[in-house]
């Protein structure tokens, strides 16, 4: 009985063992991963802030910056109030079929918009 006790602790520290060899190896390629990117990121700020970089932002920005709507935007807006209403719909059958209030809390929520705040700061 003790040495099925002793063999059955023995595999559990190797079991421990291995694993913890396996998250430090993890932890430390993790750890060089993201070393590189902080250096990736210092030299983008550096080419950034050179002087070869600064001052072209008012040269080539404002022909990139969106003029009016975009037209997906325009379209997307019916579309989206369609495909919200089935949507809906869809929740409210199966909330039924369900006897969930759970579903049907959600279709409500659904149909409601939740995004109305958002889209009236956006125009």
């Amino acid at each position: 009985d003790t040495t099925d006790t002793r063999d059955a602790d023995q595999q559990y520290l190797n079991d421990l063992t291995a694993t913890c060899e396996q998250k430090a190896s993890d932890f430390e390629s993790r750890q060089q991963l993201r070393a590189e990117e902080i250096e990736a990121i210092n030299k983008a700020i550096g080419i950034i802030s050179s002087g070869a970089v600064s001052g072209n932002a008012e040269k080539h920005l404002p022909s990139l910056a969106q003029q009016g709507p975009a037209l997906a935007m325009l379209r997307s807006d019916t579309q989206n109030k369609l495909m919200q209403g089935r949507v809906a719909q869809f929740l409210s059958t199966k909330a039924r079929e369900l006897n969930s209030r759970v579903l049907s809390a959600l279709a409500v929520r659904v149909e409601a918009d939740p995004f109305v705040k958002v889209k009236k700061m956006i125009k």
